[in-house]
């Protein structure tokens, strides 16, 4: 299996350059060059497979020569052995033909958890064979930050340096991450939201990349392997759901496009996915696309589904990537022009092919608690309001009560306020949550500026 860069400038690329670099030289996406593909037999043979070895069949055709199979069937194992003692991950029934997928069971409660935990154990390897240091650099807009730091900072040979929105995370998904003891471990809170985080981890791997001043590593999604562990749930869950051959729709809240992504690389290797549903908040850039063909960057709003508020969507390059036919010239101008004007449009029969795969919607802060709401009280359920807005977002699509799951991507402990705000309730923490609140914070606050990203990183990378 080899790689390509999505902006042309890198091609029959290694997984293990892929995992190392995260972001290709050229500022592309890495994408594999062909997918693997399986049938109803293959299906068959992966029913009531323990959750690990399923990881390990859909996603070991990605790793090529990099990493022994044997290997790599260890390190699957042993990524899932600290998720809850309970279950990995499960499922809810609302309703007839409507389920919910809970992906909250890991170590710091979100779905990022999956794939986050993964790239930590593939990058202790790699590093451990190649007796190499690394520098991991990412931006969170809530989850991904604490997840990286838990899956990561365990390594001797890994410094992480995390960017947070200053004051536009949640104060449980900020102290997931300035409360941990480590000395590897820098939490960055940039005064900006959370694409300008992005934007200044993208500008640092360019820099970088020039000047080779630092053996870097990126962890947001934009690395192929957070693509490549979130792709095993899909299967998971359609294998749980679905007879032979049924088709299922999947509704997905989404910022930065990643977990939608993954679900499309699912259809890709042969899963029966009739739609995706894209799910977003108030921050619309998404909905918009698929409205009208033009993506366009607008001020980001703050909402109460925070790690949403979002107007860049990176890995939506990936997929323009698959309707350009790999077309790196045509790329290039669609995402020069988003950078220089702001947007970009594409043609009529471009977004008609897009929309045979895709659905997109959105709702407000207020139809998310009514959601909130909805579900306690006629399902026994408590949501996050990230999975409200799939769970109102995939019924809007879902006229027909076709069959659907909704991601739950977060535990409802991180907005703890709005869902006890939501349902007039005074639900509490889970026990380790309330300890993570009363421990001390480090982090540190700098503006919104490449020097002074570069001077902080500089000073504490030797």
């Amino acid at each position: 299996m080899r790689y390509y860069s999505t902006r042309g400038g890198e091609s029959s690329i290694s997984f293990e350059k892929v995992v190392l670099n995260g972001l290709a030289n050229d500022g592309g996406l890495y994408i594999p060059e062909k997918f693997p593909n399986f049938n109803h037999k293959d299906f068959s043979n992966f029913r009531g497979l323990e959750y690990s070895e399923l990881a390990y069949k859909i996603t070991k055709d990605f790793i090529g020569k990099s990493i022994p199979l044997k290997d790599y069937q260890k390190i699957c194992h042993n990524t899932y052995s600290n998720f809850s003692s309970k279950e990995i991950i499960n499922l809810s029934k609302l309703r007839e033909n409507e389920f919910i997928l809970n992906l909250y069971n890991g170590p710091t409660y979100a779905f990022k958890d999956f794939a986050l935990q993964l790239l930590g154990n593939i990058y202790e390897y790699i590093l451990k064979k190649k007796k190499k240091q690394l520098i991991i650099l990412g931006a969170t807009s809530g989850d991904t930050g604490s997840a990286a730091i838990h899956g990561c900072s365990k390594s001797k040979s890994i410094k992480i340096f995390i960017l947070f929105p200053y004051k536009k995370v949640s104060e449980i998904q900020r102290k997931q991450m300035t409360t941990i003891e480590k000395s590897n471990v820098f939490n960055i809170a940039v005064k900006g939201d959370f694409d300008d985080c992005q934007a200044l981890v993208k500008q640092f791997f360019k820099k970088n990349s020039k000047e080779k001043s630092l053996n870097l590593a990126a962890i947001n999604s934009i690395n192929w392997v957070r693509i490549m562990g979130q792709i095993v749930y899909y299967f998971w869950a359609y294998l749980k759901t679905c007879k032979k051959g049924e088709q299922v729709i999947f509704s997905i809240p989404t910022g930065n496009f990643g977990n939608v992504y993954a679900g499309f690389v699912a259809k890709l290797m042969g899963l029966p996915i009739k739609k995706l549903v894209v799910s977003s908040n108030s921050n619309d850039v998404l909905t918009r696309f698929f409205s009208s063909g033009c993506m366009e960057k607008k001020k980001t709003k703050i909402t109460l589904s925070p790690s949403m508020d979002i107007q860049v969507s990176s890995n939506f390059e990936r997929l323009m990537d698959y309707y350009l036919e790999r077309n790196s010239l045509k790329l290039n101008k669609l995402y020069q022009s988003l950078e220089t004007e702001g947007k970009f449009v594409v043609s009529k029969k471009l977004l008609n092919k897009i929309l045979l795969n895709f659905y997109g919607g959105k709702i407000n802060d207020k139809a998310t608690q009514d959601v909130i709401k909805d579900i306690y009280f006629k399902n026994k359920i408590v949501i996050d309001p990230h999975t409200a807005v799939g769970i109102k977002v995939g019924r809007t699509y879902n006229k027909i009560n076709e069959k659907i799951i909704f991601l739950s991507t977060a535990h409802h402990a991180k907005f703890l306020d709005t869902v006890n705000k939501s349902t007039k309730k005074n639900l509490k923490l889970p026990s380790d949550l309330i300890k993570i609140m009363a421990k001390k914070e480090k982090y540190t606050v700098i503006k919104n500026s490449i020097k002074d990203l570069e001077e902080f990183i500089t000073k504490n990378s030797t």
